[in-house]
């Protein structure tokens, strides 16, 4: 928000637990109970308040995500959560937008962009989320975060996608990143026609 953004619409029907205190920044103890989506609307308000924030207590589903998605012209996946990430990508692939898409877990993270039409989608990439999700160190969604903000500034400044056909790793045990190089799938059945 304090990057420029004119307007954003957060999806998300969970709810502040003590858990999230650690490593979700726009929450509070005394927001414990409450629904993210509506806290973080009014804590993005108070950073910026002359942008338009829209909060949806939903969760993303089928029947739902492409009115829930309707007039966005880009996509920020940062759910942590595979059925949403492909509802998600479902949407960019029809609409033939980005979608920036973060995963983080124990020690690690990693972030990409999937624009259909100019690269690879999600379901071309086949990555896997990891099989469990064990508690994560506070500082890991900061870092993801930040490199997330960054692409979505650099693809709606016009820069273009930096991760386009790249999927960037980092490993907080190793502190290393790495890359690794996605190819579009002709025969991918969500993007290919």
């Amino acid at each position: 928000m304090a990057g420029g953004l004119g307007a954003i619409r957060l999806v998300d029907d969970s709810r502040v637990s003590l858990a999230d205190l650690n490593h979700q920044v726009l929450f509070r103890e005394r927001d414990l109970g409450k629904a993210k989506a509506t806290v973080a609307e009014r804590r993005l308000k108070e950073i910026n308040p002359f942008v338009t924030v829209e909060s949806q207590v939903k969760a993303l589903s089928e029947h739902n995500v492409f009115r829930l998605t309707a007039g966005c012209n880009l996509l920020i996946d940062a759910t942590n959560n595979a059925g949403a990430g492909s509802l998600l990508n479902l949407v960019a692939a029809r609409q033939q937008i980005p979608l920036v898409h973060a995963w983080v877990w124990e020690m690690a993270g990693r972030l990409t962009t999937f624009w259909p039409g100019h690269g690879p989608c999600l379901a071309c990439a086949s990555l896997e989320p990891p099989s469990t999700r064990p508690a994560l160190l506070g500082p890991l969604p900061g870092i993801m975060g930040a490199l997330q903000a960054l692409e979505v500034l650099r693809i709606l400044g016009g820069m273009g996608p930096a991760l386009l056909g790249r999927v960037l790793i980092f490993k907080g045990t190793e502190f290393k990143f790495m890359d690794k190089t996605i190819r579009f799938n002709p025969q991918c059945p969500v993007c290919s026609a």
